[in-house]
């Protein structure tokens, strides 16, 4: 974990209690503001899922979306489950008769949010069940949204915090609309030309009898079976044309296990629009780069080689790192592109052979780069880091380019902990202070 993501998500939470805290009275900025934290954050992460343009640019493409998401999740149920237990109904409420149901309602609220959590960290439970658990956010945030504005609150109508409240509902509740409607959104009917099995995957091309639209060397697309309410499943694109979509993919899950050994020739696919800002450099006026794939992360890097064309640009090193070459998808084309492209440099590292990529290996070759040099990483979490472990130490000036969709991480009980052990430390601290307090007036 960075400590900037730490730095940012600790301000973006203390934010919220330094907002209340005019508004309230010293005892209720605790309760008010972990309840504040919960309603914000699950309307952001409505917004995210709802997939904006501009907000995926600004947050840097959608794999950076997910991350904040899983970000916002954390506080989003922490502050539920604070709110939840350090409240206690002040005032009468905006309307009096519906104060109850609005107590009753944050409860829901709060146990629907520890339920979605509780699906997203135990990994036994399919893929399809969790992506449905996830379906009950909007249902979950009416939920909270009734009970922010009609339990008995310290808040006063029309005070900022409550304004603001009101804003983020609305908010919220529009993003989770579009999402709606953007499960309805028409999708494209392909067709499976060829299939080409390797080692734990499956390289697959699908044809389409309408012209599709352009997509960028990096960017991904969901495939669907071709059914009422199928899952869409996101894939970077390993190339295609106007005409067809290649995909390489490795069995990592219910889904894909499916996938990998029953796709044949002949079956028909719903394919998405291809997103992402995730965009190695293809033109001949580009940055010299660094491409790093491990496994199947070869497929953004296969589509730029596609669409690259001889010149005398800037170099690219593309580093593939495999287990085998059995299990290496795509690798007659990477090694057939590399050979007419001489500004492409391949290198192939394979455990088999005892070739893996170390830090040593990957600092001697960047030291030997501009230092203006782009680098552009896909694969596991393990190589990311070093990969950037190893651009930081050869002090290299640009940053690493990477995508994370590690859908089922989002949840990782090691951050659960890291994160949570210190708030619920501290809220136990405070409620001791409280509960002691009129003990300790009693006594004087």
């Amino acid at each position: 974990m960075h400590k900037s993501t730490l730095l940012i998500a600790s301000i973006f939470a203390l934010a919220h209690f330094a907002f209340v805290a005019p508004f309230v009275p010293l005892a209720n900025i605790l309760p008010a503001g972990l309840g504040a934290l919960s309603m914000s954050s699950m309307a952001l992460s409505l917004t995210l899922a709802a997939r904006w343009r501009p907000v995926d640019r600004i947050m840097g493409g959608p794999d950076k979306s997910y991350v904040a998401h899983r970000w916002l999740g954390f506080f989003a149920l922490g502050g539920a489950l604070g709110h939840w237990a350090l409240a206690s109904s002040v005032g009468a409420g905006v309307l009096p008769v519906l104060a109850d149901s609005g107590e009753d309602f944050g409860t829901l609220a709060a146990i629907g949010l520890l339920v979605m959590t509780a699906a997203a960290v135990v990994r036994a439970i399919p893929y399809h069940l969790w992506k449905a658990s996830h379906m009950l956010m909007g249902p979950i945030f009416v939920l909270a949204a009734y009970h922010t504005f009609f339990v008995a609150s310290p808040l006063a109508v029309g005070a900022a915090p409550w304004t603001l409240m009101a804003v983020v509902s609305v908010v919220g509740l529009i993003a989770w609309i579009q999402t709606l409607l953007r499960k309805r959104s028409p999708t494209r009917l392909l067709t499976v030309s060829q299939v080409l099995p390797f080692e734990g995957g499956v390289d697959v091309t699908l044809d389409s009898d309408v012209p599709l639209p352009p997509y960028r060397p990096g960017q991904f697309a969901t495939i669907a079976f071709n059914k009422a309410r199928a899952e869409a499943h996101p894939f970077t694109i390993a190339g295609g044309n106007e005409w067809s979509r290649r995909f390489i993919v490795r069995a990592a899950g219910d889904w894909t296990d499916t996938f990998v050994r029953n796709v044949a020739e002949g079956d028909t696919f719903r394919l998405g629009r291809g997103v992402g800002r995730f965009l190695p450099q293809v033109h001949a006026a580009r940055s010299a780069q660094l491409w790093v794939a491990g496994g199947v992360g070869i497929t953004p890097f296969l589509a730029a080689l596609e669409q690259m064309k001889p010149d005398e640009g800037a170099q690219v090193t593309l580093v593939y790192c495999t287990r085998n070459r059995a299990s290496a998808g795509g690798i007659e084309d990477v090694e057939r592109h590399a050979a007419r492209l001489p500004q492409v440099h391949l290198v192939v590292l394979s455990d088999e052979d005892g070739s893996r990529l170390t830090k040593e290996r990957l600092t001697q070759m960047v030291r030997s780069m501009p230092s203006k040099t782009q680098a552009y990483v896909c694969g596991p979490e393990g190589l990311q880091s070093l990969v950037t472990s190893a651009w930081k130490g050869a002090a290299m000036n640009s940053r690493v380019h990477s995508e994370r969709f590690d859908f089922r991480g989002a949840y990782g009980l090691t951050e659960i902990v890291y994160i949570g052990k210190p708030v619920l430390e501290a809220a136990r601290d405070w409620a001791t202070r409280a509960r002691n307090a009129p003990n300790a007036s009693a006594g004087t």
